[in-house]
């Protein structure tokens, strides 16, 4: 009977790679969504400055998590 020969530290290198992104999309998404919910609380109450920077707030957080979930299938995509 052959053995597969599993190396353990690529293996557990790659969960907590993939919980720590994980974790960091879903931390900066909901920054985005907040921001956008604030923005939008902000615009009704006629605080336009805080609205613009609630809205550039969502802006940035959307785009860094679409940065960062296009920069891991890159990545996936160049290990083949």
């Amino acid at each position: 009977m052959t053995r597969a020969a599993i190396d353990t530290t690529a293996l557990l290198k790659m969960v907590y790679s993939s919980l720590l992104a994980s974790v960091f999309v879903a931390i900066v998404f909901s920054t985005g969504l907040l921001g956008a919910i604030k923005a939008s609380d902000s615009r009704r109450e006629g605080r336009g400055v805080a609205a613009a920077a609630y809205a550039a707030l969502a802006v940035v957080g959307v785009l860094l998590a679409a940065g960062v979930i296009v920069y891991g299938l890159v990545l996936i995509a160049r290990k083949s």
